[in-house]
């Protein structure tokens, strides 16, 4: 079924919600705690994967759940995407106000409650919004071009937030020379970003409220939720090559991207030493990256098949990001302050999330096509179990990785509350180390365990016809 462009704009509309809260946590977040507010790293790290455990506890949990929902006017997803708008754009701003005269132990307790809350908030939206976006169409191809418009909205407002955040909010001041360290400036920002949480889940919910109608239901030979059930089709999903191949994939993937997202301000801040306009300018890459994603993705996926895409994708990505710090230990990268610095860079990051775009827009379709497989083995749909499963794993393994940041800003010695000048010339090579060598074996360490990923189109068009037959 061919989706017109109206619906799939607002059904990506609402992943703007994600693109906010990435924007936040990859550049802002972590920097805030341990940079402005002084949090130990460790404790900051520590507190993100506590809060990432709590909220992939909760995604399997949305999943079933709303797989068995039944409701005439709201359906399966909807009536849980709408009630996570106001809880999630209120908990962002309070994460972002923690009180002045909090200690270490106040400001990780803050810190920790506070993401959960986003993080559970966050949940009731995306499991369902993800599951729905399985559910909008069976054809092999049009289920890309969905997933591809969701990431893409995600990643174009998460580039907008942070250009937003650099150009309007963290200006240099006569206190504060360098924006970041103004920690006044968060709250006033936080609340701008949760408006636009408000809007964005809003606007996307009722807009795609029509298609209800049409959306595959409940199965009747599903029963009400209980634990004995849920573990014993999360075993059955385990026995299937399909869904083990993407989700190991899914988990090491995600961990190198958890220790790059810690690093991304540290890298920009310290490592290449742009400035606040510059900084401002380079998430654009992002998101014509974005952009970009959203017409090859579909492309490649048909031309080579949805698997192969990925892995030429996965390598693609992993040499193109870490190639500025593999040049520069290597000695022949653009030196900080060099008027190409900046242009060598940003082509490097646009290429490069273009292709982890892509990635992500592609590996979303193959687990819809999973979701089909599972169907024809059990009779049941459960769009939100795998893609909550998918979720659950992002989520622990980015966790980790923010964890492993964590560690190894403590290992690398890197310091509190300075400025470029007060970094050691060891601690910056360490950076280097992380952005190059550490990242890019991570990344490619993934497609090791989607090699053996078995459904092509011939497998999936054949899944599709056993199913109708069985009708």
């Amino acid at each position: 079924m061919k989706l017109s462009k109206r619906i799939k704009l607002l059904y990506g509309l609402g992943f703007s919600a994600q693109g906010i809260k990435d924007g936040l946590f990859q550049i802002f977040l972590f920097f805030y705690f341990s940079q402005a507010l002084g949090l130990d790293a460790g404790l900051t790290g520590l507190a993100t994967i506590i809060a990432l455990l709590f909220d992939a506890i909760s995604d399997p949990l949305i999943g079933v759940i709303s797989d068995r929902w039944k409701s005439k006017i709201w359906g399966r997803r909807h009536g849980f995407m709408l009630i996570s708008a106001i809880p999630l754009g209120v908990f962002i701003y309070l994460l972002f106000l923690p009180p002045s005269d909090l200690d270490q132990t106040g400001l990780f307790l803050w810190l920790t409650i506070f993401t959960i809350l986003v993080r559970l908030s966050l949940t009731l939206f995306q499991v369902p919004s993800m599951s729905l976006g399985a559910e909008l169409s069976t054809d092999y191809n049009e289920r890309t071009s969905i997933t591809s418009y969701r990431v893409m909205f995600a990643a174009l407002i998460s580039t907008l937030i942070v250009i937003v955040g650099f150009v309007v909010f963290f200006v240099p001041s006569e206190t504060y020379q360098r924006g970041l360290m103004n920690p006044e400036t968060y709250p006033k920002f936080a609340m701008f970003c949760g408006v636009l949480i408000v809007l964005s889940i809003v606007a996307s919910t009722l807009g795609t409220k029509k298609v209800i109608a049409t959306l595959p239901k409940a199965t009747e030979n599903q029963a009400k939720f209980n634990l004995k059930i849920f573990f014993k089709e999360v075993a059955m999903m385990f026995r299937m090559k399909s869904y083990r191949t993407i989700i190991l994939y899914t988990m090491v993937l995600y961990i190198g991207i958890g220790v790059g997202t810690v690093f991304t301000t540290y890298f920009m801040e310290y490592y290449f030493q742009f400035t606040e306009i510059q900084m401002a300018l380079l998430p654009i890459a992002s998101g014509i990256g974005g952009i970009l994603a959203l017409f090859l993705a579909s492309i490649l996926g048909e031309k080579f098949d949805k698997k192969r895409a990925v892995l030429y994708s996965t390598i693609a990505f992993s040499i193109l990001f870490s190639l500025p710090y593999n040049l520069r230990l290597l000695g022949v990268f653009p030196e900080n302050g060099d008027a190409s610095l900046m242009i060598t860079y940003f082509l490097c990051i646009l290429f490069a999330y273009m292709f982890l775009w892509i990635v992500l827009s592609l590996t979303g379709s193959m687990m819809a096509d999973v979701v089909d497989e599972f169907e024809l083995k059990t009779e049941k749909r459960e769009e939100g179990m795998f893609f909550s499963s998918m979720s659950f794993a992002y989520k622990c393994t980015v966790g980790l990785g923010y964890f492993i940041a964590g560690v190894l800003l403590e290992i690398i010695a890197f310091p509190k509350q300075v400025s470029v000048a007060e970094v050691s010339e060891e601690a910056l090579e360490g950076l280097g180390f992380i952005g190059g060598p550490v990242l890019m074996s991570i990344y490619l360490l993934a497609i090791v365990f989607l090699v053996a990923y078995p459904i092509n189109r011939k497998r999936y068009n054949e899944i599709r016809v056993a199913l109708e037959n069985n009708k």
